[in-house]
């Protein structure tokens, strides 16, 4: 199955809704990060959780997601983008000691913080506690809080023995509650995110050209009102990062004088790694000397 996202709303009900697969997406940042089943779980969930909420944003802007845990996992960045480009972080990657153990993974207390921006210029932010102990719940959480948008959200995620293509199927669906939603069916048909029949449904690949229709009947069941879908194709996720040769002079300029003084004495190149996918740069002394002369935009 090739990795897809869809937006619209289940008419009649006044409910929005996104449904994404992120299998190849998720392969890619799990293989890039090197990480372990547990982390890869964690980390693909919480990519597809962001290019949910990115979809729903207007053209141009992207949302970032930074969830700060204080248990064996320490933090997770998503970053995702309207157009469907999203790239993704977990520190650490290797966490299947702790697979077993939620407190001891998660710890009790931590923040999830949420920025929206429109072309690189922050249009609002907001954080929230992270208390549910699962990514995706706690960035539902956050838009029911902070954004006051009743939310809820289920992803799923499968693996594979093939260590270049560990991930076998990752999609997942956010609903959100429009204007005149009924809360009380809204939370209804939340609830039937939990339902094993969904999840269940939500967890294999299928070919069917009814595999969406079957998934949205599992989630609307039999909700009176309910009139069909109205939905639209967005751009495919795909794993695309930002960084740059040029993008790693704003690093080099935070390297404080004496180090750069100890570097240009070495006269070795200097490399920095891209948090995001990994990439390695190497810059030559001369490369960081005309870095170090420029000023900020």
């Amino acid at each position: 199955m090739n990795d897809l996202l869809y937006k619209g709303h289940f008419k009649g009900l006044d409910i929005a809704f996104t449904y994404a697969v992120t299998t190849h997406a998720v392969n890619e940042a799990v293989v890039r990060h090197d990480c372990d089943p547990a982390a890869a779980h964690v980390l693909g969930r919480a990519m597809t959780a962001a290019t949910l909420a990115a979809a729903t944003l207007p053209e141009g802007r992207r949302v970032n997601a930074c969830w700060k845990y204080q248990g064996a996992l320490k933090t997770i960045v998503a970053d995702a983008g309207q157009d469907g480009s999203v790239r993704a972080l977990i520190s650490p990657s290797q966490l299947s000691d702790f697979d077993d153990a939620r407190d001891a993974l998660y710890g009790e207390l931590g923040d999830l913080q949420v920025v929206v921006t429109n072309n690189g210029a922050i249009q609002n932010s907001g954080t929230t506690p992270v208390s549910l102990h699962d990514a995706v719940n706690d960035l539902a959480y956050h838009y029911c809080i902070s954004d006051q948008i009743e939310t809820g959200m289920s992803v799923m995620i499968g693996f594979s023995a093939d260590p270049e293509n560990p991930i076998a199927l990752c999609q997942g669906w956010m609903i959100q509650a429009l204007p005149n939603t009924d809360l009380e069916r809204f939370d209804r048909v939340r609830r039937q995110m939990d339902d094993n029949g969904f999840r269940e449904l939500l967890s294999h690949e299928s070919a069917s050209e009814a595999y969406f229709e079957q998934l949205a009947n599992a989630l609307i069941g039999d909700e009176a009102g309910y009139e069909g879908i109205h939905m639209d194709a967005c751009p495919a996720p795909r794993f695309q990062c930002a960084c740059s040769r040029e993008k790693m002079a704003a690093v080099l300029r935070s390297i404080p004088i004496p180090d750069r003084m100890t570097i240009v004495k070495r006269a070795e190149p200097v490399g920095i790694s891209c948090q995001f996918c990994n990439e390695r740069y190497e810059l030559s002394i001369d490369e960081c000397v005309v870095a170090w002369n420029q000023k900020p935009e």
